[in-house]
C-alpha cells in the first residue's frame, strides 16, 4: 500500500501543507546492492538544527548549499534507502498526545478524511481516505492525488507499516515502498516536529480503528521525483520580542506549533530563476506572509491564502486577542466574514487555550512582510 498525499493541513487554511524544479525524474529505486547517493539542488534546505527536527538523521538527506538553496542527496539502490530510512520504534510521548496533534493541530482529517454531502466529515470514515486533489507536478502535468488511508486496518491502512515507515513517510516523504509522496502532503514542514510528537503521532495512528476503504492511486501517476527538501528550521522567523519579555517563552511555543500547522499554508512558494513556480517549496523570505494558492477539491477554483504578518497588507493592528477570537470563532475581525472553507477552523477551534495563544503571541510577534492584500472569499 503507498501514501500518495498525506495530512494537508494547514493544510491549516490552507493546504499544503514542496516538487523542486530540480528534482530529476526517476523510478521507484532499484532493489540493488549500491548505497551510494546522488546530490540533486534544490531550492528549500534541510538542517538537524532548528525547530525540533524529528533526529538529526533526518539532514542525512541534504547538506546546506549557499543562503538560499540545498544540495539534497537522493538515495540508490537498496542500502542507500535502508540508510534513508528511519527504523527507529516509537518510545516517546502518548497516543493522547498524538489524537491532538492530528485532531487540532495538524488536522490531517481535512484531507484524510471523506466529507458528506453537506460538507461536514464523515465521521465513519475517519482518517480512512478521502476525496482527490488536484496537484501541479514541477513539469505542467496535473495530477490528481488521493489523501490515503491512515487507519489500522490491513492491508488499506498502515496495519503492515513499521513505527520507522510511518515516521520516514511523514518527515521525509517515502512511503513503504520507497517512492516519493507529493510534498502537497507538508513533510518538508513536519520534518520540524520533535521526536516526541512524531512518536505520539504514531502511536495514535496504530490505535484508529480499522476500516477497509480503498483508496485509489494517484493519477496520471505516482510521484516520480526525488523526495522534496525539507524546510530548515533556523530560517523560520522567530519572534521579534526580546528574551527580556514575558511573552518571549510563549512566542517561540507558538513558532513551533506554527511552523507545523500554518507555515504551508500561509507561505507563497518560491519563484525560480526560469520564472516557474517550485510548487510546495516555501519561501522564507515571506513565511507566513501569505499569497500560495491551493484547492481542497477536484477541478475547483484555486483559493488564495492571508498574509498573517503585521504588516499594512496582513493583520496590522491586530491585537493577540483578536487573533485568538478569530481562531475560536472561524470568522474575520471587523467583518465577521466566514474563513474560505479551506480554512480547519473547526479543528481548530478546538486547540488548547494554552497553545491558541502562543500561536497568537507569535503571530503577533513577526517580522512583518508586505504582500498582498489578498482575498479569498467564502464559498
Amino acid at each position: 500500500m503507498r501514501i500518495g498525499s498525506w495530512f494537508l493541513v494547514m493544510v491549516a487554511a490552507l493546504i499544503g501543507p514542496v516538487a523542486a524544479c530540480s528534482k530529476t525524474s526517476s523510478t521507484a529505486p532499484a532493489a540493488g546492492a549500491s548505497g551510494t547517493v546522488s546530490s540533486v539542488a534544490g531550492s528549500g534546505g534541510a538542517s538537524s538544527a532548528g525547530i525540533g527536527q524529528a533526529g538529526a538523521a533526518a539532514a542525512t538527506a541534504g547538506s546546506s548549499a549557499g543562503s538560499g538553496g540545498q544540495t539534497r542527496s537522493v538515495p540508490t539502490g537498496a542500502a542507500g534507502w535502508q540508510a534513508y530510512n528511519d527504523t527507529t520504534p516509537a518510545s516517546l510521548g502518548s497516543a493522547d498526545r498524538g489524537q491532538y496533534l492530528v485532531d487540532h493541530v495538524l488536522v490531517c482529517g481535512i484531507c484524510h478524511t471523506p466529507s458528506l454531502t453537506t460538507g461536514e466529515p464523515d465521521t465513519k470514515n475517519y482518517l480512512a481516505g478521502s476525496r482527490p486533489y488536484d496537484f501541479t507536478d514541477i513539469d505542467g502535468t496535473v495530477v490528481t492525488v488521493n489523501a490515503e488511508n491512515l487507519t489500522s486496518h490491513d492491508p488499506e491502512g498502515l496495519h503492515t507499516w513499521s513505527d520507522g515507515q510511518i515516521r520516514t513517510a511523514i518527515t521525509r516523504g517515502t512511503d513503504d515502498e520507497h517512492y516519493a509522496i507529493y510534498p502537497i502532503m507538508p513533510y518538508p514542514e513536519y520534518a520540524l516536529l520533535t521526536p516526541e510528537d512524531v512518536d505520539s503521532i504514531i502511536k495514535y495512528l496504530r490505535n484508529v480503528p480499522p476500516n477497509d476503504n480503498v483508496v485509489a492511486a494517484d493519477y496520471p501517476r505516482p510521484d516520480i521525483h526525488p523526495p522534496a527538501a525539507l524546510v530548515d528550521g533556523a530560517k523560520v522567523p522567530h519572534t521579534t520580542l526580546p528574551s527580556s519579555d514575558p511573552d518571549y517563552a510563549a512566542a517561540e511555543r507558538g513558532r513551533y506549533l506554527a511552523s507545523v500547522a500554518c507555515m504551508n499554508c500561509h507561505t507563497e512558494e518560491v519563484v525560480l530563476p526560469t520564472g516557474m513556480i517550485d510548487h510546495d517549496e516555501p519561501n522564507l523570505d515571506k513565511a507566513f506572509a501569505g499569497g500560495k494558492q491551493y484547492t481542497f477539491e477536484h477541478l475547483q477554483p484555486k483559493h488564495t491564502s492571508l498574509n498573517i504578518t503585521p504588516d499594512a497588507t496582513g493583520l496590522m493592528g491586530w491585537t493577540v486577542d483578536d487573533i485568538v477570537q478569530t481562531l475560536k470563532s472561524g470568522k474575520e475581525k471587523g467583518t465577521g466574514r466566514t474563513f474560505c472553507n479551506t480554512h480547519p477552523s473547526e479543528a481548530f477551534k478546538q486547540m488548547s487555550d494554552a497553545d491558541m495563544h502562543d500561536v497568537a503571541v507569535y503571530i503577533h510577534s513577526l517580522p512583518p512582510v508586505k504582500n498582498g492584500p489578498f482575498q479569498c472569499k467564502s464559498q
